[in-house]
């Protein structure tokens, strides 16, 4: 349940977003033309991206600039509480943050970079701008336009500023030239991930049906039966090379229940995953 949703806005664009919940929840955004800066300042949250699947612990920050994003939300066991606060940062501040110059960064990275999210420790600096901007939401007579562009900027700044300035600083270049994640990339990067097609689809920035359309075409299957057989020969292979539990096999190859898991497994090999493990351990 969302117990609160404050926003700021400018010129009906919503700059500043503080979210309060007492229950897991999933949110999902279309970030267009926008990065997100995230702070996690309760509980936690699974954030997922076209490429990437990242867990953010409370007190950590995170930063998305791909074309969609997931939060899986989770209250925290203290006070039951999920909180989050969100910054859209425009396109056009992130170009104008590094003055149409980005650093030379290529010397510590390779130069495929396909990563969309960010996330770690805030400084002591960074979490009292979190603060500072947290009064706002219940002072919202005294924010002005020309206020919240220099918070954005500043938080741009101070990010360019920390330790990992470089690790940023490449995000957010690919951000700004608008290179995103290719369909099959976002395919193969979320194989056996525990999402819906619907959150797939959105990863995908289309509809439903145009996905499953799409999907078909590549891979010529329907999107169940292809990531069925992924995650199942996932599985196989871990029964056949690692002695973990069978409800950690399940989760790590993308099904939700190990019931779920032993009955697909039983659908396409002929036999329970239990019987199949043993069958390797007799051999």
């Amino acid at each position: 349940m969302i117990l609160e949703h404050k926003k700021i806005e400018i010129d009906r664009r919503v700059v500043f977003e503080n979210i309060i919940c007492n229950t897991d929840t999933t949110f999902s955004f279309q970030l267009k033309d926008e990065a997100y800066f995230l702070y996690v300042n309760h509980g936690h949250h699974i954030a997922i991206s076209p490429n990437e699947v990242v867990e953010v612990p409370e007190g950590n920050l995170g930063i998305a600039v791909g074309k969609s994003l997931i939060l899986k939300a989770y209250p925290n066991q203290e006070n039951q509480h999920y909180q989050v606060l969100i910054i859209h940062i425009d396109r056009a501040l992130v170009a104008n943050a590094f003055g149409n110059e980005f650093p030379d960064i290529r010397t510590s990275f390779e130069q495929e970079f396909s990563r969309d999210m960010f996330t770690g420790q805030p400084c002591v600096i960074s979490r009292n701008y979190v603060d500072g901007i947290m009064h706002y939401f219940y002072n919202q007579h005294v924010v002005s336009e020309e206020m919240l562009e220099i918070k954005i900027r500043e938080i741009l700044l101070l990010l360019l500023s920390s330790k990992k300035a470089e690790e940023i600083a490449l995000l957010l270049e690919h951000f700004v030239n608008k290179r995103t994640a290719s369909f099959k990339e976002v395919i193969e990067t979320h194989v056996l991930s525990e999402i819906s097609l619907e959150e797939l689809a959105q990863l995908c920035n289309m509809s439903l049906s145009t996905f499953k359309r799409h999907f078909r075409k590549i891979y010529q299957a329907t999107p169940n039966e292809y990531l069925f057989d992924k995650r199942l020969e996932n599985s196989k292979k871990l029964l056949a090379t690692s002695e973990q539990p069978m409800d950690d096999i399940a989760m790590l190859s993308g099904f939700k229940t190990t019931a779920h898991f032993s009955r697909k497994f039983k659908e396409k090999y002929g036999i329970p995953p239990s019987q199949y493990k043993m069958t390797l351990s007799d051999k």
